[in-house]
C-alpha cells in the first residue's frame, strides 16, 4: 500500500509538523505553493522539482478575488499521484491518527468497493475554546487513485461523486484543523476571502449548494 498526501500552503507557511505527523515510509508527498505576484496577469504553474517521495509544485497568481481556484489546485496535485490512494490535509491542519491504525484503515478499505472516503476533521473553533464536533462535519478528502475522480468548486472544493453513488466509505481516519483557532479580526478576513470566491462561484454556477455556502459565509461575516 502507498499513500500520496497532497497540500496547497502559501509563502508564509511551513509543513515541518504537517509532515512529521505523516508516517516516514510508503507515503509521497505532493506540495503546491501558492504565491501572489503582481508581476504577472495570468497564473503560472511550475514543477519546482519531481522525485519519487517528493514533488513540489508553484502556481503564481496576480489577483486572488479573480483567479484563485482551490479545485483547479487539487487537480494539479492529483495529476502527480502515483500512491493507490490520495489524501489532502490542508496546510493548517495535521494527522493525529496512528500509524499502525491509518495503514490499517487504507487496507481495509481497499478490500471494498469504495472509491473515496469521508475523514473527520475536527479542532478548536475560535480562541474561545470552542470544540468542533468530530463527527460534525465528515470531508471528502481520501479517494482511490484509479477512480479518476475530480475535484469541483472554486471555493468548498468536494469530489464530484455524483456518478460513483454508493462508492464512499466513512474512515475513522482523524485530522486536527487549526485554521480557526485565530482571533475574530482574523476570522472575519478569512470569511471575506471566501465570500469573494463563492460570489464568483455562484456566479459560474447558480446550485442550491452554492447559495448555502454563500448565505452561511455572508451570516458568519455578520455576526463577527
Amino acid at each position: 500500500m502507498r499513500l500520496s498526501v497532497c497540500v496547497l500552503y502559501s509563502d508564509n507557511e511551513n509543513l515541518i509538523r504537517w509532515r512529521k505527523a505523516l508516517p516516514i515510509e510508503n507515503v509521497q508527498m505532493i506540495a503546491l505553493k501558492t504565491t501572489h505576484d503582481e508581476t504577472i496577469t495570468e497564473p503560472i504553474f511550475e514543477e519546482i522539482g519531481v522525485t519519487p517521495n517528493l514533488v513540489a509544485l508553484q502556481w503564481k497568481y496576480n489577483d486572488f478575488e479573480e483567479q484563485f481556484d482551490f479545485s483547479y489546485l487539487r487537480n494539479k496535485c492529483d495529476e502527480y499521484a502515483q500512491g493507490d490512494w490520495i489524501l489532502h490535509i490542508d496546510s493548517d491542519e495535521y494527522l493525529t491518527t496512528p500509524h499502525a491504525d491509518l495503514w490499517a484503515f487504507l487496507d481495509a478499505l481497499d478490500e471494498t468497493d469504495a472509491t473515496a472516503g469521508y475523514v473527520t476533521v475536527y479542532g478548536l473553533l475560535n480562541k474561545s475554546g470552542k470544540i468542533r464536533d468530530r463527527y460534525a462535519n465528515p470531508n471528502m478528502r481520501l479517494h482511490k487513485r484509479l477512480a479518476g475522480l475530480k475535484w469541483s468548486g472554486i471555493c468548498h472544493e468536494t469530489l464530484d461523486g455524483d456518478a460513483h453513488k454508493g462508492t464512499w466509505a466513512d474512515t475513522e481516519i482523524m485530522i486536527y484543523h487549526e485554521g480557526y483557532m485565530i482571533e475574530e479580526d482574523e476570522f472575519n478576513i478569512k470569511g471575506i476571502r471566501n465570500a469573494k470566491l463563492l460570489i464568483r462561484e455562484y456566479r459560474r454556477e447558480k446550485s442550491d449548494r452554492n447559495w448555502n455556502y454563500l448565505h452561511r459565509t455572508f451570516t458568519l461575516i455578520k455576526q463577527g
